[in-house]
């Protein structure tokens, strides 16, 4: 079976491919996935199978096997782009202005639509089911509670995951147990001023002026009272104010994130953006108002289902590494928080691909394949008829 799984991967890279590059066209943000979506549910459909549309908003469930006795393993993938203009010259680049597949979503959503065609046909041999989930909005980090309140998790007794990582070159796959991805916050800072006449600042309570302070001030809870021991990055990615030139912006929003690996690190630094939100503003005449629109957890593997990606990322061929911890987060936590998880990184690039997030991000599409081989082979031994998996659970 091994070996027709390889030549059965081989033979479907091609679509792979073209899948991934159709998605990278069209990209869709969190909780407005419905191309895709229906994309998925279509290709689904096709291969015999009868999805569950609709799941946390726009996410997608399709269950293989379950003829016989046995777990319930998920696979997941998320679906939505990012609020970025790319970068121009790919022919697949994205068509819709301001927003890109910058992540690699697009090739998780085609590599899982790989492990569908791969099981179906053998869903006979399973001793459990499979359910594959294709979920919404991880980039805002509310997608994976979405679904798992719209019952993705029900009946579930493990789950893994994939992400491609364009800094890290193709064949290599970074995979361990224990913490692998740091936890998020979500924050936004609303600063309230007063606006007014910019030939007459005096007579203003200047949002724009005590956000720049801000800015530079919230700094310090990471350069000047966290250990460099303890593990927190504070940044400040969008600024958000104003309309014209001579007018003084009433309110300005900060939106940022906070990572951290350590919870009470986490809880001393939001305590502390609120003191010295309150400080900087009190001090200049002006208000404001912290929000946490998502917090995602620290990501952490456990040993059965992480030795299992291990095995199959190997007879996959595959060069398995532990990268530590991650400075990323992934809000496939939230699922890990409730069902014994695994998770693997697969390099996708390396010099040249540009970093995730970025403008001219992209993959090494070979990495689709990979990706689809390790999630079909860690699924089929998990249920081989055994219901075990290497590792202690």
């Amino acid at each position: 079976m091994a070996e027709q799984l390889v030549g059965d991967r081989v033979a479907l890279e091609p679509e792979l491919v073209a899948t991934r590059r159709a998605l990278h066209q069209q990209p869709e943000l969190a909780f407005a996935e419905h191309r895709t979506a229906e994309l998925v549910a279509d290709r689904l459909r096709q291969i015999g199978l009868e999805p569950r549309t609709g799941v946390g908003g726009t996410g997608v469930i399709v269950d293989i096997g379950g003829g016989r006795p046995g777990p319930t393993l998920l696979l997941r993938a998320d679906m939505d782009a990012l609020p970025l203009e790319e970068k121009p010259g790919r022919s697949y680049g994205s068509q819709v202005s301001g927003r890109m597949h910058a992540c690699g979503h697009d090739a998780h959503t085609s590599a899982l639509l790989g492990v569908a065609s791969l099981l179906a046909p053998r869903a006979d041999s399973l001793a459990g089911r499979v359910r594959l989930l294709f979920q919404p909005a991880e980039e805002v980090g509310a997608g994976a509670l979405a679904v798992i309140g719209d019952g993705a998790l029900d009946g579930v007794d493990e789950a893994i995951g994939a992400h491609v990582l364009s800094p890290a070159p193709f064949g290599v796959v970074g995979i361990r147990a224990g913490d692998f991805m740091v936890g998020a916050d979500l924050f936004e800072l609303a600063v309230m001023g007063g606006g007014g006449h910019s030939g007459m600042p005096h007579e203003a309570r200047d949002a724009v002026f005590a956000a720049a302070q801000l800015v530079s001030a919230l700094q310090s809870i990471v350069s000047r009272e966290t250990s460099t021991a303890e593990v927190l990055t504070l940044t400040i990615a969008s600024i958000e104010g104003g309309t014209a030139a001579n007018v003084i912006a009433g309110t300005v929003t900060l939106r940022g994130t906070l990572r951290w690996l350590d919870p009470s690190v986490r809880d001393r630094a939001l305590a502390r953006v609120e003191d010295i939100a309150a400080g900087v503003c009190a001090a200049l005449r002006v208000t404001h108002e912290l929000r946490l629109p998502a917090t995602m957890p620290v990501l952490r593997c456990h040993e059965r289902p992480t030795a299992l990606l291990s095995q199959a990322a190997e007879s996959a061929r595959a060069s398995v590494v532990d990268p530590g911890v991650f400075p990323a987060s992934e809000d496939f936590a939230n699922i890990a928080d409730r069902v014994p998880t695994g998770f693997i990184m697969v390099g996708a690039g390396g010099e040249g691909y540009g970093m995730h997030h970025a403008p001219d991000f992209d993959i090494d599409e070979r990495a689709i394949g990979l990706t689809t081989e390790i999630l079909a082979r860690a699924a089929l031994t998990r249920l081989d008829g055994e219901g075990s998996a290497p590792g202690p659970g």
